[in-house]
């Protein structure tokens, strides 16, 4: 009887233990981040006027900034070529050709050396040979021994003016020191009082696009830092234990 007694007693006790709820520590994931798309839409679609405005404002802001406080620049363009050799019957020499192709790399190089630009800078009233090859960009049409010189300044006379001394310096200083007489100005540089900058409508397309891009940054940061729990899932996620009922949204 007492062996019977406290195997019973044991089995009571067991029994008891098993009925009771184990409590669990809370489930932190502190590794990963998860977003719920559809709160994220919801959350978007609840700030949308704050998207709208700051859209619209950041737009303003890049535009109306540019225009005032960017000065305009000009710009002016003359284009040289070095020419092949033509016999006297009219046929052009090929290896003249090739010759000018290989030789175009080092042609656009000299134009923005030192000693060009020292005499640019003289001509023009720069105050340094520095000055005036930051003014210039060189560039080559591809496959061909076309190249345009451009500068770009706040002074439309002044860019036309580099233009023009570098062009005339340049030819000059080639036939001088090289014997190279086959450069020839196929564009004549011009005077343009049309800016070519700044880009008002663009820099106010990117002010819009970063405005909006900090409105869906704002609404993000704001869904990932809410660390309330929202429904049943949530709270026996993060729990550990079953949810045995669930109040009713009075406010719905």
């Amino acid at each position: 009887m007492p062996n019977r007694y406290k195997k019973n007693t044991s089995l009571r006790r067991a029994s008891m233990m098993a009925a009771q709820p184990v409590y669990q520590e809370p489930v932190e994931d502190s590794d990963e981040i998860t977003i719920d798309l559809h709160e994220l839409w919801t959350m978007l679609r609840k700030h949308a006027m704050l998207l709208v405005v700051l859209t619209v404002l950041c737009g303003v802001l890049g535009g109306v900034g540019t225009k005032l406080l960017i000065p305009k620049t000009y710009s002016s363009s003359a284009s040289i070529f070095l020419t092949p050799m033509v016999s006297d019957a009219g046929y052009v020499d090929v290896n003249s050709m090739n010759s000018n192709e290989k030789l175009i790399n080092n042609v656009m190089t000299l134009i923005k050396q030192n000693n060009i630009m020292s005499r640019v800078a003289k001509d023009t009233g720069l105050g340094s040979s520095q000055e005036a090859a930051d003014a210039l960009s060189v560039t080559n049409t591809a496959n061909t021994t076309l190249v345009t010189i451009t500068a770009v300044t706040e002074d439309a006379r002044l860019s036309k003016n580099i233009v023009s001394s570098t062009v005339n310096t340049f030819i000059e200083l080639m036939k001088d020191t090289l014997n190279v007489r086959n450069i020839e100005i196929v564009d004549q540089p011009k005077l343009s009082f049309v800016p070519v900058g700044p880009h008002v409508k663009r820099n106010a397309l990117i002010g819009a696009v970063l405005g909006f891009g900090l409105g869906c940054l704002y609404v993000v940061l704001q869904v990932v830092m809410d660390k309330r729990l929202k429904n049943k899932e949530e709270a026996e996620k993060y729990l550990g234990i079953p949810v045995l009922c669930q109040l009713p949204d009075l406010d719905a």
